[in-house]
């Protein structure tokens, strides 16, 4: 590099560029805009201005500032209270309007439309002067949300610390971004789980967290548990974001078995033993479960959907369990995501117990095994849905599963890989079985009645037969293992046929247990839990954790109350509500919401008989109660949506993180049209399923189109006025295009103009240029300007428009002011040699100004001011890593002299 580029690089460095940050700012501000082309340089210690005698919220802020600035620059903040602060260093001003006016009249001053004035819930508004950065919120988690975009447009430049020159004004969309962590603290690896997830939604902006933990209710917990939930409660308080706590476990464990709903099993078939009763056949046969016949390579009997699956399909004769064939999926990939196992409708009889027997094989095999019993109507009405994990490489295996047909007699096995697996699957000898009694509920609404049959002659408990337990733990009023046995000398004799009707305690998906949605005990249970988790961890909120709802209104303490399925449901959850109520009057409450939405589609109550089966549960609910809206649930958001408002009731829009992002956008477009959401929700259990966690907070933040515009200031009067605006939409990391559709600015002069809206042109990528001529009455111009993008997203800027808008003085022209007529004169358009740029020397010029700007626009230069260099100078060499995205060709150079020089405004903020 030459000597004298060298020196004009260290002698001129406080006015270089560091790279553009405005754009780097997620979620993306509701306002924002460029101040001036030249960034501030920080030279040392940054001095934090805040009122005196700080409260609780500002030294939490205070210390939160200390630690990030202190992280972000390599030195601390110095702390100066405002009545002791005299100027010293550059400061960056920090508060909340009620506590700060002083903060409030700069932004004021700004002129710059909105700014000064907060009236939203978390609202920041922060603009970066030549003197000090001022930064308001509207409360806790406003300054901390403020502190976050500051941090962004911070750089580095020769070791110094830059910060741009921008304005921000920005508030959510939506008052609840919340994220959900679905994990107890028992150990430290589950405790750095909670950490990452709870720091992660910090810095996504995210004002809530949604904790399910099972032992959050306990009364006992150990040290380690109890310390590291406490001090994960006390980190949110600090940081002023709303914890909202679940700690139920309806849709996974009941504390006690004898609280599960009983399943009426009727006319079960048995024989008396000598030691015990033993089961008969159904006399129910697989058609074809031996895969002995086939058509080409499909099995007789057995269907696929779709029909593409059956490409995957193949008769082999050379291995098999028994016969002379079985049925062999194979060349299968993992890529493939639609459903691949056969299926074919039987007639079982309703209320019914049996067990499905196969055997299986597999080579190079990598997935699990699906077994589905699924009813005729409605779509996903499920008898049982497992899905189970199998070796890899394994000769014929036995499997099985246990069922039931409820109050139904006609369903459809499947049977079969699930999707996505590969390797090779061999399934044999599908037979169906009376599995005979087992986990047996031996409540007083769930009795057990034997009957002597031909004749169907009840028999007596204790005379004729006996129950006793032969599993491994006995229960309360539940059988595990349930062995039944004649009585010497009573009505049974060995070889009798009996018929068996009692109630089975069913689970579901492999593990999920039902609850009686009419015993008294699982509430007083639940009114246990939340009277210690309310004295421990003091939540804001509690989320009741009724999901996946199964099995509703089939024992005799249901039946008689003569609800619907739907109604047992939103009456239970009521009653939770009034227990929450009851401990802390007012609570927020949250519940999800697939067994109050008439619109959902994965209802899972274990058959339905009535379409939706969640007809009559919301209105048995609470109004005040807040309802988890799930995308990967309903059928039609809008609908659920609407169903919720038509009840009374709020709704917040959730996201599975392990479902594609684009169900997220889908919900996300929704909730911007319900007028009762209030509030976007992520939830997993897997960590690495939450790599969307800030596009989603984004969405719930601000969905687009976004602006960046510098508003217009004037040093002299322009002939004509430039207007540049970049605006775009973000894809959300969804490879769909993103495209603006519509972009207008409108406009008026005054005096006597009237409102004129015209489209921009394209002037870059994603930049729009309007050239206005200026009337010669003119004294001052508003706009303001409105795009919309192909997703149908329209906005505004400024986001109040057309009520409040940008506004610019136009300077009365003066024959005496000869300085726009020298400046424009004089403008020079340098030559370009790579980074470096050059031009001719003026005669007595004092000095040179490079701007960016086109030529003929410095009527505002001292916002388009790059740098300045002494009259010996022609030359200014454009370092990339100095100046980011300015690029050489957007360079002019304005030599000043005489009158010229002594005519520039220098810029007071």
């Amino acid at each position: 590099m030459p000597a004298a580029l060298l020196t004009m690089l260290i002698v001129f460095s406080s006015t270089q560029v560091s790279t553009a940050a405005l754009e780097d700012i997620k979620p993306r501000p509701q306002q924002m805009g460029s101040l001036a082309v030249t960034p501030v340089v920080v030279d040392g210690a940054l001095t934090l201005v805040m009122p005196d005698n700080p409260n609780v919220v500002e030294a939490y802020v205070r210390d939160e500032a200390i630690a990030q600035f202190t992280a972000k620059m390599g030195i601390p903040l110095t702390v100066v209270p405002y009545s002791q602060w005299q100027g010293q260093g550059y400061a960056l001003w920090l508060g909340t309007p009620q506590r700060f006016p002083a903060l409030v009249d700069s932004l004021l001053d700004s002129q710059i439309p909105g700014m000064g004035v907060l009236t939203h819930e978390e609202e920041y508004q922060l603009l970066v002067g030549a003197n000090n950065t001022f930064l308001a919120g509207y409360d806790h988690l406003g300054m901390e949300w403020g502190l976050f975009s500051l941090l962004e447009l911070m750089g580095e430049v020769f070791g110094q610390t830059t910060i741009d020159r921008a304005y921000v004004r920005d508030w959510p969309d939506f008052p609840k971004r919340v994220c959900t962590v679905n994990s107890s603290v028992r150990i430290q690896s589950q405790y750095d789980y909670c950490d990452s997830l709870f720091n992660w939604a910090y810095a996504c902006k995210m004002d809530e967290i949604e904790w399910n933990d099972p032992d959050g209710g306990h009364a006992v917990r150990s040290d380690f548990a109890l310390s590291h939930a406490l001090l994960l409660r006390a980190k949110l308080a600090r940081r002023g974001q709303f914890l909202t706590f679940g700690t139920d476990q309806t849709a996974l464990r009941v504390l006690e078995k004898c609280w599960q709903e009983g399943i009426p099993i009727i006319d079960m078939p048995m024989t008396v033993g000598t030691t015990q009763f033993s089961p008969v056949s159904y006399g129910i046969t697989v058609n074809n479960g031996g895969f002995e016949t086939f058509t080409g390579n499909i099995p007789n009997g057995w269907t696929m959907y779709p029909t593409a699956g059956y490409s995957l399909l193949s008769r082999d004769v050379s291995y098999k369990h028994s016969g002379s064939s079985s049925l062999r999926w194979y060349n299968m990939s993992s890529g493939y995501e639609l459903d691949r196992t056969v299926h074919q409708r039987m007639h079982f009889g309703a209320n019914r117990l049996m067990r499905l027997h196969f055997w299986y094989k597999t080579s190079s095999f990598h997935g699990r095994l699906r077994l589905l019993v699924l009813g005729d109507e409605p779509i996903n009405n499920h008898f049982i849905n497992n899905r189970i994990g199998i070796p890899t490489t394994t000769d014929w295996t036995e499997g099985t599963f246990v069922f039931s047909t409820y109050n139904l007699d006609t369903a459809s096995i499947w049977i079969g890989p699930e999707e996505y697996s590969s390797g090779s699957l061999w399934i044999d000898d599908v037979t169906i079985e009376n599995v005979g009694p087992m986990n047996m509920l031996r409540r007083d609404d769930t009795p057990v009645e034997v009957y002597k049959e031909p004749g169907h002659i009840l028999m007596t408990e204790g005379a004729d037969y006996t129950i006793v337990e032969t599993g491994a733990t006995n229960y309360d009023r539940y059988i595990t293992g349930p062995r039944i046995s004649r009585v010497s000398g009573g009505a049974l004799a060995v070889g009798n046929q009996v018929s068996l009707d009692w109630y089975s305690a069913i689970q579901y998906q492999g593990a999920r247990e039902t609850v009686c949605w009419s015993m008294l005990e699982p509430l007083e249970y639940y009114q246990d839990q939340i009277r210690n988790l309310d004295s421990t961890l003091a939540p804001n909120g509690i989320k009741i954790h009724i999901n996946e709802v199964s099995m509703a209104g089939y024992d005799q303490g249901c039946t008689s109350r003569g609800l619907s399925p739907g109604q047992l449901v939103g009456s239970y959850v009521d009653q939770m509500y009034d227990i929450v109520q009851a401990r802390r009057p007012g609570m927020f409450v949250r519940s999800y919401g697939d067994a109050f939405d008439i619109w959902v589609k994965d209802n899972r109550a274990h058959p339905i008989t009535t379409s939706p089966w969640t007809i009559g549960s919301l209105p048995e609910l609470s109004p005040y109660v807040e309802i988890m809206m799930m995308t990967d649930y309903s059928t039609n958001f809008d609908s659920s949506f609407a169903y919720m408002n038509a009840q009374g009731h709020n709704a917040i829009m959730s996201y599975y993180g392990a479902s594609s992002i684009r169900l997220a956008l889908e919900g996300a477009e929704a909730a911007h049209r319900a007028s009762n959401c209030v509030g976007f929700e992520m939830y997993d259990w897997a960590l690495g399923n939450y790599i969307g966690l800030p596009e989603f907070a984004s969405m719930g933040w601000n969905l687009g189109p976004y602006f960046i515009h510098e508003p217009v200031r004037y040093t002299v009067r322009p002939d004509t006025v430039f207007l540049t605006a970049e605006m775009w939409s973000d894809s959300f990391a969804i490879p769909d295009p993103i495209y603006i559709t519509s972009k207008l600015l409108t406009f008026r002069f005054s005096p006597g103009g009237t409102w004129t809206t015209i489209v921009p042109t394209a002037s870059g990528p994603r930049f729009y240029t309007s050239q206005l001529i200026t009337p010669q009455n003119a004294t001052s111009l508003e706009y303001y300007y409105t795009a919309t993008d192909n997703r149908d997203q329209t906005r505004r800027l400024p986001p109040e428009a057309p009520t409040r808008v940008f506004s610019a003085v136009l300077p009365a022209a003066s024959s005496s002011d000869d300085a726009r007529v020298r400046i424009d004169a004089h403008v020079i358009v340098p030559t370009i040699d790579g980074q470096l740029i050059t031009w001719p020397p003026v005669a007595d010029a004092d000095s040179y100004q490079i701007h960016k700007a086109v030529p003929g626009d410095l009527s505002r230069r001292e916002q388009t001011l790059v740098a300045t260099v002494p009259g010996d100078q022609t030359q200014f060499y454009l370092d990339p890593e100095l100046f980011g995205k300015l690029s050489a060709d957007e360079l002019i150079v304005l030599p000043l002299v005489n009158s010229a020089a002594s005519k520039l405004v220098i810029p007071k903020n």
